[in-house]
């Protein structure tokens, strides 16, 4: 789940306080985290399968937080599901990010590194923007009720992107 849209669902619409809000994404914190620290100990023909296998558990996790607070739901499904979020996110990420920059000679290191990060950022700024919007205008449109349908619109926007992403990840790697 984008972290804005649930924010915006958790306070706007479930009325949680901001503690509250806060502490949902704690699960995703720590799971990113701990898989991010942890996946260089995977021998290294698993390496290969952790970018596409992130983008899976992605779209599991964002499903599940999306069915767990579709209805005003919470608790316990939804910070299991956000911790599957951080781990997919850390799976992705993390082995991405290493095998962009592992061609990198050290003088370039860096140049490099900078660009990854501002890439990032733009891709940050980008989805807060894309699917801000995509959950700001359901809320906004007649009949969108307390918020549940422009956030289930959200999460399988959101879905349909890690999607696309996995798939495109796999796809390369055949070619």
């Amino acid at each position: 789940m984008h972290p804005f849209v649930l924010t915006l669902h958790l306070q706007n619409t479930l009325h949680h306080g901001a503690l509250r809000t806060g502490l949902t994404f704690v699960p995703t914190a720590l799971a990113y985290g701990a898989v991010g620290l942890w996946w260089r100990h995977l021998p290294r023909r698993v390496r290969p399968l952790l970018v596409p296998g992130g983008f899976v558990l992605i779209c599991a996790a964002l499903l599940g937080i999306g069915l767990g607070l579709k209805d005003g739901g919470g608790g316990g499904w939804v910070l299991l599901a956000s911790a599957g979020l951080g781990a997919g996110f850390g799976c992705a990420h993390s082995a991405n990010l290493a095998a962009a920059l592992a061609s990198v000679h050290k003088e370039d290191a860096a140049d490099a590194s900078g660009l990854v990060v501002t890439v990032n950022q733009v891709g940050l700024v980008l989805g807060t923007s894309l699917f801000g919007a995509l959950f700001l205008n359901g809320v906004a449109t007649e009949g969108a009720g307390d918020g549940s349908r422009a956030l289930w619109g959200s999460v399988l926007a959101l879905t349909g992107a890690a999607a696309l992403g996995g798939a495109i990840g796999v796809l390369r790697r055949r070619t």
